[in-house]
């Protein structure tokens, strides 16, 4: 049996007493994100100077063990074959529903059974997870101020939703001056206020990416006027934060929606004065999109959902891709899925003036596209 001293020399930190430069060698061989967990062995690796990396990845997924994404992939699977099942039987149909779901039901509660035993797993291994993440990105973004300032070019998080989101984004392009920054939240949409920013001196965020994370509805603070591209992902890119952007965001030369939730509202894009010159939506539910002014674009891309298009003053678009795959359902993030009854014609991908285009891309794919107008 160990006495104590015994255990007290197996748990010391002996890697923390080498010489400054030894563990300044160690640093140098690392890569940017094991760097960063350093910051939290102790102070003396967090004073430390480090070899500056221009871009970090901080992902909550690096932390979750082996253990979690087999579950996680069994839950999503699991839920997966519920939904293949349910429009096979055509169950989001309101007429006689509840007669053909007793004809799955039994298999369906077995399949909901399961996601119900799995989902408190999951979100232990979440939450130890967080801790963890937390911890790290705190000692990275917001060290204390005699810290050696460290200079890096691009930043990505992908995390949990947490208080103090905004605390980390802010620290990133106020005190450290990213220049490109992405911020990937894991569940459903959040919305923070980004104006302390505004009296920020030495922002240079050029490029951002926010996937379920936006800010308040109504004036965009003032760095996002400033920036040259966005892509903005998920519940970010609803319609109306979308308008939000491009109204205010003046210096805009490149946008892109991703992944966007089933929405009824169309987008309309009618900004005289915007330099926006490449737009791009992939796979984003958008009823219609209407191209009213955008003088300076010059291409335009939509993939997934078929989308209507209305062509207004866009003098100078070249390239216009579409490809459009319908698959009968759209899926509106709280009410599931809702059946489709639309039957599509080319026209209606080119309807009102008719721009000056000199390369286009179309592919049309489903039971429900006509080629005939």
């Amino acid at each position: 049996m160990r006495t104590k001293e015994e255990h007290s020399s197996c748990c010391e930190d002996k890697i923390s007493s080498l010489p400054e430069e030894i563990l300044i060698m160690i640093l140098d061989k690392l890569d940017a994100r094991t760097t960063v967990t350093t910051t939290i062995l102790s102070k003396r690796w967090l004073d430390l100077p480090r070899r500056s990396h221009t871009f970090y990845d901080l992902s909550i997924y690096d932390i979750l063990p082996p253990r979690y994404h087999r579950l996680k992939k069994i839950a999503v699977e699991t839920k997966a074959s519920y939904e293949v099942v349910k429009r096979t039987q055509n169950l989001t149909d309101i007429c006689d529903k509840y007669d053909r779901y007793n004809a799955i039901k039994d298999r369906s509660e077995q399949w909901m059974r399961k996601v119900r035993l799995l989902t408190p797993i999951l979100q232990r291994y979440e939450r130890l997870a967080m801790r963890c993440y937390v911890k790290r990105v705190n000692a990275f973004l917001l060290p204390p101020d005699n810290v050696q300032r460290r200079s890096f070019q691009k930043l990505r998080l992908q995390t949990f939703w947490r208080p103090g989101l905004d605390e980390w984004f802010t620290a990133a392009v106020g005190r450290w001056g990213v220049e490109d920054l992405e911020i990937v939240v894991e569940s459903p949409c959040k919305q923070f206020g980004f104006y302390p920013l505004n009296r920020c001196q030495n922002v240079r965020l050029k490029r951002l990416l926010l996937s379920n994370f936006c800010h308040y509805y109504g004036t965009p603070p003032l760095f996002f006027q400033r920036l040259t591209t966005i892509t903005l992902c998920k519940g970010s890119s609803r319609p109306h934060l979308v308008y939000d952007i491009l109204r205010d965001c003046l210096q805009l030369v490149d946008l892109r929606l991703r992944d966007g939730p089933y929405s009824r509202a169309p987008l309309h894009v009618n900004f005289p004065n915007s330099r926006l010159k490449n737009l791009q939506v992939d796979n984003c539910d958008i009823f219609k999109i209407y191209l009213t002014s955008v003088p300076c674009l010059e291409t335009f891309a939509c993939r997934g959902q078929p989308t209507k298009l209305r062509y207004g003053e866009v003098p100078r678009l070249r390239h216009v891709s579409l490809n459009f795959l319908e698959t009968g359902y759209a899926y509106t993030g709280e009410h599931d899925l809702v059946p489709r009854k639309n039957t599509h014609s080319l026209s209606k991908f080119f309807k009102g003036v008719p721009p000056p285009v000199e390369e286009l891309f179309l592919q049309l794919r489903g039971h429900q596209v006509r080629n005939h107008s």
